[in-house]
């Protein structure tokens, strides 16, 4: 199965999702929050990875497990 994640079709960002974790949630309302205007779309990852930017709330520094 492939990483679904949401992305915002204006800024070219996303954040992938992970459903049974607390803290994605919250990330995961963040991200909406911050995109309210812009159309986002839920896709699997491999659509959007290297074309789009991975999302963080921590400053704008990629996640560990995101790093190349």
């Amino acid at each position: 199965m492939s990483l679904r994640c949401r992305a915002c079709t204006k800024c070219k960002t996303y954040l992938i999702i992970h459903a049974e974790s607390p803290v994605n949630q919250i990330d995961l309302k963040k991200f909406e929050r911050k995109h309210t205007s812009h159309t986002i779309m839920t896709v699997d990852l491999n659509e959007v990875k290297g074309v789009y930017s991975p999302f963080s709330s921590n400053g704008g520094v990629k996640p560990p497990e995101e790093k190349d």
